[in-house]
């Protein structure tokens, strides 16, 4: 008996030799971060983002095509600007939906949102028919001030 106890103590001494020693490996306890100080996700665009995007794409992409407004409007400004409206339709004349006017060389886009208003006639925000939108710089094809934190950005009114 006792050789037998040895000749299977000497084998599992043999075996655990063979696989090696498999110390459990310590872990640092994670402890949970307060949603206040994990970085903020970015919200998904809203679709009047998107239309805005798309609107100042579509402009920067056409605008490069027209002469500068100096050569067929006096004293408004200088350099090329487009007039550019997407995301609307028109019945009898009447535009309704969004309008760009883009002036490259300075990187304003004035967006519109036009209702009941005709594109090209005379207007009361700023040359526009309708309820002038955003007017400012865009960036990634959004207003600049949605980079902004929500108590930074300008207040409206």
């Amino acid at each position: 008996m006792p050789y037998s106890r040895t000749t299977l103590a000497s084998l599992v001494a043999i075996m655990c030799v063979a696989c090696g020693p498999r110390a459990p490996t310590p872990q640092d306890p994670v402890a949970p971060v307060p949603e206040s100080d994990s970085a903020a996700l970015p919200e998904a665009p809203t679709p009047d983002q998107l239309a805005a995007r798309a609107a100042e794409a579509r402009a920067l992409e056409v605008a490069a095509a027209y002469p500068p407004i100096e050569q067929y409007a006096d004293d408004i400004y200088e350099g090329p600007a487009l007039m550019a409206s997407y995301q609307g339709k028109t019945n009898d004349g009447v535009y309704e939906g969004y309008g760009v006017l883009t002036l490259p060389d300075s990187g304003v886009v004035m967006a519109g949102l036009f209702a009941r208003g005709f594109l090209n006639g005379p207007g009361t925000a700023r040359d526009m028919q309708g309820e002038l939108f955003h007017e400012g710089m865009y960036l990634d094809g959004v207003p600049a001030e949605y980079s902004l934190p929500l108590d930074q950005r300008p207040k409206k009114g």
